[in-house]
């Protein structure tokens, strides 16, 4: 028995012919795309992704992203104290902005990203002595 569907997939829709089985053997989908596909305009390269910095050294604390993204801001500077809960870095995923609270109280002693950079989750951001 064959089946005709339709599949869209980012954005672009394709009549799909599907031979149903007995169950002892495997499909194999036939797809025919319904308009021709559009033009691909390359996009470019994204920023390098940071690399992982090494463990705070001095004996301060590491400050590590939440998440993957990238830095949008870094509202501090290496050598001025902070308290806990002031804000340190801004980073953009999925088109939402996200604050970086330091953690405690003391003073920035490292900034291991720039603005810009992809960064992974984990990473470090910043030491704070």
């Amino acid at each position: 028995m064959i089946k005709q569907l339709r599949v869209t997939v980012d954005g672009k829709s394709y009549d799909v012919l599907v031979e149903m089985l007995d169950g002892s053997q495997s499909a194999m989908p036939v797809a025919q795309p319904v308009a021709p596909p559009a033009t691909v305009i390359p996009t470019p390269a994204a920023a390098p992704v940071a690399p992982a910095a090494p463990a705070a050294a001095s004996g301060g604390t590491a400050v590590p992203s939440p998440l993957s993204g990238t830095v949008v801001d870094i509202h501090v500077k290496e050598g001025q104290s902070v308290s806990e809960g002031d804000l340190l870095i801004t980073l953009e995923a999925m088109k939402m902005n996200t604050p970086i609270n330091a953690p405690k109280s003391g003073t920035v002693s490292g900034i291991s990203v720039q603005k810009g950079a992809v960064i992974e989750e984990g990473s470090p951001l910043l030491t704070i002595a």
